[in-house]
C-alpha cells in the first residue's frame, strides 16, 4: 500500500510521534509510506534518521498544491488545518483518514465535522476523543477508537529492572512536564513537599522546560535538596528506569507521551481525573486516578504506593501490558492496515 503521513505542526509531541513511528513500521513491513511535514520540525530530522521519505509542507502545499495521485491512503494526523479544496483534491485519488489525538477546543471538532464529505475515516485515539465526534454529528459509521503507538522496544529494558528496584529504598518520584505557565511543575513541587513530611527519605525527579524559575520554587519550599531537576532530556528510558512512581500533574485535558513512556517502563502511575489522560487507567489496577489540581489527592495516591511495594509493583506490571499489548506498533498498525483495507475496497 502507498501511505503518506501528513503533519502539519512544527511541534514534537504526541502526534508528531505517531506520523512518524507508524510510517516507519510501515516501510518496515514492505509497504511505501512518506511523510510530509514542517522542514524545520525534529519529526523532519526524525525521518531522515530512519530513513523515511520527508517532504516539506510549503506554502502552495497549504493550499492544496500537491500530489496525491499514487498514493491509496493520505493520512492526516492533528491537522492544525485543513483546506477542503486540497481535501477534495486528494480524495478523487486517495481515501483520506483524519487521526485526532488532542481534544482542543469544540470549534475545532466542529469543522473537522463539516469536512465530513471530503474524509472516508476519522481515528480517534482515546474514548474521549471518539465522543467529541459523536457530539459534533459525524457519522458514527467513520469513527473508530485506535490508541496512540509506542515504539515500545525502547521502553522494555527499564521494565526488566522494576521487580528489585520496587523493593529498593528510598523510593523516587518523578514526572515529565514542559507546561510553560508552570502550574504543572509547582503542584509536583507542592505535593513533594507534603510526601516528604510524612517519608523524609522519599527523593523527587522532575524533568522538562528549562527555568531556574522552577528550582527558586524548590528552594522556596525549603524541598531543592530533595528534588532532581533536569531539563529536556533524550534518554528518557534511562530515566524512567531510575523512578518508582510517576505522578502526572497535568491540569489539562488531553493525552500525555511521557505518561505512556512511563506505564510502557513498569513505573507505577498517579493520573488526573481528566479527559485523555486517564481513559486508559483503571482506578487501582493499572494505576491511581486522584482529583487534577489537588495536593492531598496526589500526596495520598502517592503515600500509599509508597507504603506498599508489591501493589505498587502489581500495578504498575498491569499498566505495561496494557500498553505493550495495545500500543506497541505492529499491534497498532495492524489495525490501521485493516481500516486502511476496508476503505480502499
Amino acid at each position: 500500500m502507498n501511505i503518506l503521513n501528513i503533519c502539519d505542526s512544527e511541534d514534537w509531541d504526541i502526534v508528531s510521534y505517531q506520523a512518524l513511528h507508524t510510517a516507519a513500521r510501515f516501510l518496515k513491513t514492505g509497504h511505501n509510506a512518506a511523510v510530509l511535514c514542517q522542514k524545520k520540525s525534529r519529526l523532519y530530522a526524525e525521518c531522515a534518521k530512519l530513513k523515511i521519505n520527508a517532504r516539506p509542507i510549503t506554502l502552495g502545499v497549504k493550499f492544496g498544491f500537491f500530489e496525491t495521485e499514487g498514493w491509496d491512503i493520505v493520512h492526516f494526523y492533528n491537522p492544525v488545518a485543513l483546506n477542503p479544496l486540497a481535501l477534495k483534491k486528494a480524495r478523487a485519488s486517495s481515501k483520506i483518514f483524519v487521526t485526532q489525538l488532542k481534544l482542543g477546543s469544540s470549534r475545532a471538532f466542529e469543522r473537522l465535522a463539516s469536512l465530513e464529505p471530503y474524509i472516508d475515516r476519522y481515528i480517534a485515539a482515546c474514548n474521549s476523543v471518539q465522543e467529541e465526534f459523536t457530539r459534533v454529528g459525524i457519522d458514527q459509521r467513520k469513527t473508530f477508537m485506535v490508541p496512540p503507538t509506542l515504539n515500545t522496544g525502547r521502553w522494555e529494558s527499564a521494565m526488566l529492572i522494576k521487580p528489585a528496584m520496587f523493593l529498593k529504598r528510598p523510593y523516587r518520584v518523578g514526572t515529565v512536564s514542559m507546561d510553560a505557565s508552570f502550574r504543572d511543575q509547582e503542584l509536583f513541587l507542592l505535593m513533594a513537599k507534603e510526601v516528604l513530611a510524612v517519608q523524609p527519605n522519599t527523593n523527587f525527579l522532575l524533568v522538562g522546560s528549562k527555568s531556574e524559575r522552577i528550582r527558586d520554587l524548590a528552594r522556596q519550599l525549603d524541598i531543592s535538596h530533595k528534588v532532581d531537576i533536569l531539563w529536556d532530556r533524550n534518554d528518557m528510558p534511562e530515566v524512567m528506569a531510575m523512578l518508582h512512581i510517576f505522578a502526572k500533574t497535568a491540569t489539562r485535558e488531553g493525552m500525555s507521551l511521557s505518561l505512556i513512556e512511563a506505564q510502557a517502563s513498569g513505573v507505577a502511575c498517579v493520573i488526573p481525573r481528566l479527559r485523555g489522560l486517564s481513559d486508559f487507567t483503571v482506578n487501582d489496577r493499572s494505576g491511581v486516578i486522584v482529583e487534577p489540581g489537588d495536593v492531598l489527592s496526589y500526596t495520598r495516591a502517592v503515600l500509599y504506593l509508597i507504603n506498599n511495594p508489591p501493589v505498587c509493583h502489581t500495578m504498575s506490571k498491569t499498566a505495561f501490558e496494557y500498553v505493550h499489548n495495545n500500543m506497541s506498533p505492529p499491534v497498532v498498525c495492524n489495525i490501521l492496515l485493516g481500516l486502511y483495507e476496508d476503505a480502499a475496497g
